[in-house]
């Protein structure tokens, strides 16, 4: 299976091969959206019939050339077949029309069990059943996340670090054949509550790369933690380095905007020193501009680097979440946030 016409940019010949082969800071791509990997536990709205196959289609010919793809275990326990098959359905139409793909393993406050607003999802019920309920995040995640990155919670007598792989591995064993398929990301914003949990975070990182480095040669993501209740410490991120695996990319969120000078500006210049130390590469694998400076100052910052990015997000309004809308539909004009992001990048690339 090979992926056809990988576009670099507007003018630029297309790649042919494994995307997996492809140098990071190639690809120019969205957060993309699906709402069957999505659900949680009790199910939540499925995705439209043709989605995947216009939103391709619409990706390409906008320019893009990769997308990274949120899913989340409480989908799967939802509905496993459903799940997989859809996880198959994006693979397969985006190497139809020559797109890259980073599965990325989502949570987004942990848990839908505790019923905390807005919508939690992410953990099934059964991992995170024995921290109860308390009066906020903090101090019902704490101890669960304590307890997840010590990986001393026990499933029917297997550790949490394992039971979660086999999950893992059964997205990677279903896709890794597809050529369109980059990598997978071992878990979106690890959320740290101390900062005794980098090298916490480290050993989890390291044993889940360990784990896909065993099933597949794929590019293996790892996503920068979340602070709760301390201040992020960055002199501490090389403690969350996965030890011992190749082909990895380091991939943070920036949604300060890298003006000179600003606050933007130092998280770029740290992504880039980090990883020249780690040997890793990047993809900013989320980011939003409101406006037509915003995005040039990003995608400059981006190129200059050797940065790879997805903005947020590929979803119709109301889909919730940070970033901006980038799509509605192929059949009405750009989005206003499409339109800024395609002028920066005929401006840039």
């Amino acid at each position: 299976m090979l992926v056809s016409s990988f576009v670099t940019s507007s003018s630029a010949a297309g790649f042919t091969g494994d995307c997996s082969d492809i140098a990071v800071r190639n690809f120019k791509g969205v957060l993309f959206i699906d709402k069957t990997l999505m659900k949680n536990e009790a199910s939540d709205p499925s995705t439209p019939a043709g989605y995947v196959a216009e939103s391709m289609k619409y990706i390409k010919s906008n320019g893009l050339n990769a997308i990274r793809v949120p899913y989340y275990w409480e989908a799967y326990v939802f509905n496993p077949t459903a799940f997989l098959n859809e996880i198959v359905l994006i693979a397969k139409t985006a190497q139809q029309h020559g797109i890259c793909v980073i599965f990325s393993n989502f949570h987004y406050y942990t848990s839908s069990y505790w019923h905390l607003k807005p919508n939690h999802l992410g953990f099934p019920s059964f991992v995170v059943k024995d921290f109860p309920k308390k009066d906020d995040y903090k101090l019902t995640a704490g101890p669960f996340w304590e307890k997840f990155l010590s990986n001393s919670i026990w499933i029917n007598g297997k550790n949490v670090w394992t039971v979660q792989f086999e999950f893992i591995a059964k997205v990677v064993n279903k896709v890794k054949g597809y050529n369109s398929v980059a990598g997978f990301e071992i878990l979106n914003e690890p959320h740290l509550f101390a900062k005794s949990q980098y090298d916490k975070l480290g050993n989890y990182h390291t044993f889940m790369a360990k784990k896909i480095r065993a099933i597949t040669d794929k590019k293996i993501f790892f996503a920068r933690e979340t602070a709760w209740g301390f201040v992020r410490d960055p002199t501490m991120e090389h403690k969350i380095v996965p030890d011992g695996v190749s082909k990895l990319v380091y991939s943070p969120q920036l949604y300060a905007i890298p003006y000179s000078g600003s606050v933007g500006m130092k998280q770029i210049n740290n992504f880039k020193s980090w990883s020249q130390n780690w040997g890793t590469e990047v993809l900013v694998s989320e980011w939003a501009a409101d406006t037509s400076s915003e995005a040039l100052a990003f995608l400059k910052a981006f190129k200059a680097n050797g940065f790879g990015w997805t903005e947020t997000s590929w979803q119709r309004s109301g889909g919730g979440g940070l970033g901006t809308v980038l799509f509605q539909s192929s059949t009405v004009p750009r989005t206003e946030a499409l339109k800024i992001l395609v002028s920066a990048m005929q401006t840039v690339y």
